[in-house]
């Protein structure tokens, strides 16, 4: 690489910091002024509607590992319900608003937001081993940069973080129930389905990619992402202003739904939908350096391709169903492709899975979308499975693309409570 482009490549990252200075600045007054007191993440215990919750730890080696408990104590197994969410918006917090939903379909369910492991702000890294699995790009260049030298701490692994849930649910007496993961929950719980399959009475996933990649789509990110781009990742710069300017200017793609933006408009401080937008507008915008070195760490130890992989070992007897956001890949207003992960056409991830809804389109196109596969439920759409296919239910959530738990935690809800309900009458 010649010295103008590694002037230049200087030059875009020291602005790039100043930008994310003055940006961080600007989110920092605005989560004040919208959030002020009533900000649940510094609150042990709290509501959410009518839903009572309350925080709580397991300590495992000296170690306290958070999660957030609601819903009845003693529910049996058929009725509790172990959920994960993922980065970068907080991993407990995002998923507080599902389940209040599934809270409000049976007062019986016991929830369990697990926070992902060693994510918690009292964790520190400990970097012991050498060789990192991954090398990162580097904008703007798009640069290899070598992480053979680079030390990993193992216990950010998903790998490892699974044992931990393994050890947590043992210590709360947990010997079977059913699981939700969104994003980086999904992987950490797809490692403990493999090794603890009697654990899984059913499994619910979202907005994570399936068994379908080719390994050329890793190629066209950032400007086009078919599912995330973990290189980019490794440089905790790169994720806060990817991030930052996939948010608030839509550029390269976008990240929320154009659908969920517009119920955000005017809206009344203190509502749920307000406070969801400030989760996914401004708070995930507003992550700690410390915490982004945590997912450096995770993403030295996997990329989408490993995770594929992994899911060949997955046991065939759990249910498990893929809860999606209807506008993945959809063309936004200003013609610029929603998300990352399309369920359809040239870069459909579930292929082996679902009749193509799409079939040969980049983004959605409405006439030539293949209506007869779908079932409209009640706030969701469920599509037709092909034979053999491994899935045991998939459903679209309308008016949200990957971060379907906060844009429609309703939707997200009703799919998963119906797939559970199947799961428990197969069961008896």
């Amino acid at each position: 690489m010649n010295l103008i482009k590694l002037l230049f490549e200087f030059i875009f990252k020291l602005l790039a910091h100043i930008y994310i200075f003055l940006s961080e600045l600007i989110i920092a007054i605005l989560i004040y002024t919208r959030e002020g007191k009533h900000n649940f993440n510094n609150l042990k215990t709290f509501k959410v509607g009518n839903i009572d919750f309350e925080k709580k730890t397991v300590t495992l080696d000296s170690y306290d590992h958070q999660y957030i408990v609601c819903g009845n104590p003693s529910a049996n197994e058929s009725e509790t319900l172990i959920m994960m969410g993922g980065i970068p918006t907080d991993s407990s917090e995002s998923m507080i608003w599902m389940a209040e939903e599934l809270s409000k379909k049976n007062a019986s369910l016991k929830i369990l937001i697990l926070h992902l492991p060693f994510y918690e702000n009292h964790s520190e890294i400990t970097p012991r081993e050498n060789g990192a699995l991954f090398n990162s790009i580097t904008l703007p260049f798009l640069r290899e940069i070598s992480n053979e030298e680079e030390k990993i701490d193992p216990k950010f692994s998903h790998f490892n973080q699974a044992k931990i849930v393994a050890l947590m649910l043992k210590k709360l007496n947990i010997s079977k129930a059913h699981f939700i993961g969104h994003d980086r929950g999904v992987v950490v719980f797809e490692h403990l389905m493999i090794e603890n399959e009697s654990l899984f009475l059913s499994f619910s996933r979202g907005a994570q990619v399936w068994d379908y990649y080719e390994n050329e789509w890793s190629k066209l990110a950032p400007n086009m992402c078919v599912g995330p781009p973990h290189r980019f990742f490794t440089s905790p710069w790169q994720i806060k202003l990817l991030f930052n300017i996939i948010t608030f200017f839509g550029f390269p793609l976008a990240i929320r739904s154009e659908g969920f933006l517009k119920k955000c408009r005017n809206l009344k401080k203190g509502t749920q939908l307000y406070d969801r937008n400030t989760h996914l507008t401004y708070k995930a915008n507003f992550t700690t350096k410390k915490f982004l070195e945590k997912f450096r760490q995770t993403m030295l130890q996997t990329d989408s391709l490993t995770e594929i992989k992994n899911r060949k070992n997955l046991p065939e007897q759990v249910k498990i169903m893929q809860y999606q956001g209807e506008d993945e890949f959809k063309l936004s207003s200003r013609n610029i492709l929603v998300s990352d992960q399309p369920y359809f056409g040239k870069y459909n991830l579930f292929r082996n899975e679902i009749h193509d809804l799409y079939p040969d389109c980049v983004s959605q196109d409405l006439s030539k979308c293949q209506n007869q596969y779908l079932e409209t439920k009640e706030n969701y759409k469920k599509v037709e499975l092909i034979p053999n296919a491994r899935m045991s239910f998939f459903a679209l959530i309308p008016d949200s693309a990957h971060f379907n738990v906060i844009e429609n935690p309703k939707g997200c809800a009703s799919a998963v409570f119906d797939f559970i309900q199947e799961c428990n009458l197969k069961n008896i």
